[in-house]
């Protein structure tokens, strides 16, 4: 009964979206055809992704279709050439929404006319259906995040001269694609320095029926995108922004919602109304992380493009203003070229510094740390108070970490592994690029099966809020030797207190990160989210418990 109520407040979400949309046209997705070319590629041509067509659509429009791996299809791409020509350009990544397409942005977004006095290279990406997550389609899976994070880049950087570093990749995205944006942000915060969402839904648990028929527009079953929303909870805080919001620590964040009506009208946009409740929830939870951000609420706005193409020139107004800021700034330039994060006042990650990260994924890069869990369930792990002194992690299973080139080539360094299943201490010497390789082993899985399955799932899993700690110091009889590290010959580490340790600085350190926020800007952190322990320490959720 209660799933029935949820797809039917669903269903009536979606059909307000599509109804909001038809009087700007057809839907760019029911033209989309990429028959022209042929059947797909096949067999060694399959492996790699590689253009198919390109056109010139306009002095700066440019569209291709690229047969991506990742999809195992051909999918379209716009990109707008830069406003202002640049040597080396900055990019924004712009994603659409749910039942639109790449077309959208430049056919009813103004994106081409926005942008035209803008430094940025501007690229629209196909989306699919809008879940910018991986969805298995009967035999098939579309990993559509494979394909906005790994093979757009490689497309950019083979075709055009854009700049790859942090603060010149920025993520936008309207809907959907403002889910997208913020998500890709928490997963690989040390990408990007800027995500917008416009009128996005960012908490998918509070929002299953949308998520859930989305999925199914792309041709899932229902229930398949992250699992079930209780016995698979772990996957959907993995693929939440909400819930990874830790991770967004330093970026630049601007989310903005229509009111879900209009001063003439007395109609509600459920939708709008959804969203725009949505982004006081993510609000407040930055603000109680201690997370500067731009929340607009607007008094009216509809889910529609009349709001979209509003928003996108906000932003974009809010970049020219901060990029004249930035480029008169010569003390922060000073402060920058003298190894120190300006947001922070401490060592910047790439030398050393201490950061912490937030993730469901059982590999990941981070900050140049790579990081393999060998795990026989899905699960939330902290790779916390990372720095050249060692770092923590939660979690069952075993570990394998490849730390960055922070090390002196050729150096002996004692590596101290502790956690629930005991301690192990070995030397090792680092690699001729200066990194330390190790393995060892975290909490072991009581009652947890081989194979995980719904006959199964009834297994209760012990251990996944233990911490085991790893401590990287100098060898005693070589600590005379000059080394490269910033703290290796700092006293050992203990597991942190709280996996939310950057968002326990002081008011003080919060006050000095970029204010890019306007007038308009609203603080909602009046709002208290729920507390619930996780991983063994208390970590805010705001996740309303299971049923």
């Amino acid at each position: 009964m209660r799933r029935s109520i949820l797809f039917a407040v669903g269903a009536r979400a979606i059909r307000s979206l599509t109804a909001a949309r038809s009087h700007r046209g057809r839907f760019p997705t029911l033209d989309q055809n990429s028959s022209f070319l042929g059947p797909e590629p096949r067999g060694k041509d399959a492996r790699k992704w590689h253009i198919r067509d390109k056109r010139k659509l306009s002095n700066r429009l440019r569209e291709f279709f690229i047969y991506s791996p990742a999809l195992g299809r051909t999918v379209g791409v716009r990109v707008l050439l830069p406003g202002i020509p640049q040597e080396v350009s900055p990019v924004i990544h712009l994603y659409h929404g749910g039942g639109d397409d790449f077309r959208s942005w430049t056919d009813f977004g103004s994106a081409e006319e926005l942008t035209v006095d803008s430094p940025y290279l501007v690229v629209m990406p196909d989306a699919g259906a809008g879940t910018y997550s991986r969805v298995a389609v009967r035999s098939e899976v579309h990993d559509w995040p494979t394909f906005h994070t790994k093979e757009i880049p490689d497309f950019l950087r083979k075709t055009f001269s854009v700049d790859f570093a942090p603060e010149n990749q920025l993520l936008a995205g309207l809907s959907m694609g403002g889910y997208g944006a913020m998500k890709y942000a928490a997963w690989h915060p040390d990408r990007y320095s800027w995500a917008a969402a416009f009128s996005s839904p960012l908490d998918p648990l509070s929002a299953i029926p949308a998520f859930d028929i989305i999925a199914m527009r792309e041709g899932a079953k229902s229930m398949t995108l992250f699992g079930d929303p209780v016995t698979d909870r772990s996957e959907w805080i993995a693929n939440s922004p909400y819930g990874l919001a830790e991770n967004l620590h330093g970026l630049n964040l601007w989310l903005s919602a229509g009111s879900g009506s209009l001063e003439e009208s007395k109609d509600r946009d459920l939708l709008e109304s959804m969203v725009n409740q949505q982004g006081e929830r993510f609000s407040a939870r930055l603000n109680s992380l201690g997370i500067r951000h731009s929340w607009f609420p607007r008094t009216t706005g509809l889910h529609n493009w009349n709001s979209w193409e509003r928003e996108l020139g906000a932003w974009l107004k809010t970049l020219r203003r901060q990029r004249d800021y930035a480029s008169s700034d010569h003390r922060s330039i000073e402060r920058r070229s003298g190894g120190v994060d300006d947001r922070r006042g401490s060592p910047r990650v790439a030398d050393g510094g201490e950061f912490s990260y937030l993730t469901g994924h059982a590999l990941f890069d981070i900050h140049g740390w790579r990081v393999e869990i060998s795990r026989r369930r899905a699960q939330i792990v902290c790779f916390g108070s990372v720095s050249t002194a060692g770092f923590s992690l939660t979690g069952t299973g075993s570990f394998r970490v490849r730390t960055p080139g922070l090390y002196e080539p050729g150096r002996r360094y004692d590596i101290s592994v502790t956690g629930p299943t005991g301690s192990n201490d070995y030397p090792q010497r680092a690699d001729k690029k200066g990194r330390l390789t190790f393995t060892g082993r975290l909490a072991a899985a009581m009652h947890d099966p081989i194979i995980p399955g719904k006959r199964t799932q009834h297994f209760t899993t012990v251990g996944q809020s233990e911490v085991t700690t790893v401590r990287i110091a100098s060898t005693p009889d070589e600590s005379s030797a000059p080394a490269r590290t910033v703290e290796s010959d700092a006293a050992p580490r203990t597991a942190p207190a709280d996996v939310g340790l950057r968002a326990a600085r002081s008011a003080e350190d919060t006050a000095e990160t970029t204010d890019v926020s306007e007038s308009a800007h609203v603080d909602a952190g009046s709002q208290t989210p729920t507390v619930y322990g996780y991983n063994g320490h208390n970590i805010v959720t705001g996740f309303p418990p299971s049923d």
